[in-house]
């Protein structure tokens, strides 16, 4: 049994830990409060953090964790970290708070700026996403584990934006010269899940985010025949200097979604 396949069997326990704590906190009165950018935090962002960052800690005291809710380690710090765990303890905040059922949690084991390992977790959904590099991308629920494969290309797309994106990303689809079959529009990690179970082809994202929102995904993508570009073309990065992604373009069956962005000029 590989590395990374240890590691990843310790994050899934930690991450069904970090489940039933979230759980527990729909089920009662929580708070809700809001940081500098006007970002809600609740209760539930909390308990999953403080159990991830347990648990991971157990699997291997060594292996430093970026997240969301601790985020202002300096780069002068982290530069000469080389495999980091990056996590969201609970992507989605805002669709908690709405009470769709819309949120994951989502960690990600990262090697050289690349990620290697993703654990996207939907609790209500009872589904948990899990990819590691070079074995492919799985979709577990209840005793049923199943390989996941990205869409094969179409000029007629299936997209899929988040709740909080509109018409721009739907417009930049369009000057791609692709024909749009269908939009959805989904909360959280669930939209990388998405292209990798093949249920939509591409998933554009304009506005700026961060790299613990998309490292899961990722991976995910990846492992199902997808990649996950900037807007030059090129896979993210991850603990980079600014941990903002600016912008980035997910999709399956990635030889010959390159082989068109190429034909059309997507990119600078």
């Amino acid at each position: 049994m590989n590395e990374w396949k240890v590691l990843a069997q310790g994050a899934m326990e930690a991450v069904q830990l970090a489940r039933i704590e979230v759980l527990a906190t729909m089920k009662r009165a929580y708070a809700v409060e809001y940081k500098k950018d006007h970002s809600p935090v609740t209760d539930a962002d909390v308990a999953s953090q403080e159990v991830l960052l347990k648990k991971l800690k157990n699997i291997d005291p060594s292996i430093p964790v970026v997240s969301e809710e601790m985020a202002d380690t300096v780069y002068g710090e982290r530069l000469n970290w080389t495999r980091l765990w990056m996590i969201d303890p609970l992507d989605g905040t805002k669709e908690f708070v709405r009470g769709n059922g819309e949120f994951t949690i989502n960690v990600a084991l990262i090697e050289n700026h690349h990620p290697v390992v993703g654990i996207i977790d939907w609790p209500v959904g009872n589904m948990t996403y899990l990819a590691i590099s070079g074995q492919g991308a799985y979709r577990l629920e209840r005793d049923m584990t199943t390989r996941l494969y990205g869409r094969q290309f179409s000029s007629a797309v299936k997209v899929v934006i988040s709740r909080s994106h509109r018409e721009s990303e739907v417009e930049w689809v369009r000057q791609c010269h692709l024909d749009i079959e269908s939009v959805d529009y989904v909360g959280s990690a669930l939209k990388f899940c998405r292209i990798a179970e093949g249920r939509n082809d591409i998933y554009p994202r304009l506005t700026p985010n961060m790299e613990w929102d998309s490292a899961a995904g990722h991976i995910l993508v990846i492992e199902s025949g997808g990649q996950v570009v900037d807007f030059h073309g090129h896979p993210l990065r991850y603990n980079k200097a600014d941990l903002h992604n600016h912008g980035f373009v997910g999709v399956g069956d990635w030889k010959t979604w390159a082989q068109y962005f190429a034909s059309q000029a997507v990119f600078d």
